[in-house]
């Protein structure tokens, strides 16, 4: 029956979720039992929250935090899908490390030195951005802006665009507004950026709005590197660099 109640201990093996957690979502709010007695402090669950509470757990299994959970369980459609496909590329981009680090683990069994290869008659010179509106142009300059410590120029385009560097090491930001006709229209980028001052940096970038999703770390093949993204989807590795 729809309106029939259990116990929590029921309620826990029908859903696949122990006692303790069921206890704790329902201390934060993210599944409340339908009614608690009062003075023995019994939970009790209706057959109709089993459904949810099983969501409840595959969500928490594919690593999404309470927050997400509520938002999902909560919120519409677009809610869902914007969390589920942020959560897919944290964990695409997680997995590309693990994988990373286990080929270097495995070289390092086998006694194998491992040396990252380099083109030295190529360097990077332009990283293009593309956004889907005015809106988004103007959040990603101002991001920008906040880091680099200027302004971007308006090339009287839905465009801007500032100088990297100088001398021999110049190179160019450029972010403008993609239309929806083109092929990359709603793509994010990813890039590299060599800074001075990693650790700065990566603190100026969190207060401008970024997403971190790894500290200043220290690589044995490469340099010093953060990862962070920007307000509009876009994925950097900050690259510790020199004058």
């Amino acid at each position: 029956m729809p309106n029939e109640l259990m116990t929590i201990g029921t309620f826990s093996m029908l859903t696949g979720m122990s006692i303790p957690t069921l206890r704790h979502y329902d201390d934060i709010g993210l599944l409340r039992p339908a009614e608690v007695d009062s003075r023995t402090g019994y939970r009790r669950y209706r057959s109709t929250q089993v459904d949810v509470a099983r969501r409840v757990r595959l969500l928490r299994d594919a690593k999404l935090s309470t927050e997400d959970i509520a938002r999902v369980i909560n919120g519409d459609a677009s809610d869902a899908r914007e969390v589920l496909t942020r959560q897919r590329a944290a964990l695409h981009e997680r997995a590309g490390r693990v994988e990373a680090l286990l080929d270097q683990l495995a070289h390092d069994i086998e006694g194998i030195g491992t040396q990252m290869k380099t083109a030295t008659d190529f360097r990077l010179v332009a990283v293009n951005i593309g956004v889907d509106s005015d809106s988004a142009l103007e959040a990603a300059c101002a991001f920008w802006g906040g880091i680099l410590g200027t302004q971007l120029e308006n090339w009287g385009t839905p465009s801007r665009q500032v100088v990297l560097g100088e001398g021999d090491a110049i190179g160019f930001l450029n972010i403008r507004v993609r239309s929806p006709e083109e092929p990359h229209y709603g793509h994010t980028s990813a890039f590299g950026l060599g800074v001075v001052g990693l650790d700065e940096t990566h603190q100026r970038a969190l207060a401008a709005g970024a997403t971190e999703h790894y500290p200043p770390t220290d690589g044995e093949n490469m340099p010093r590197h953060s990862l962070i993204a920007d307000p509009v989807g876009n994925r950097v590795v900050l690259w510790e660099s020199s004058k």
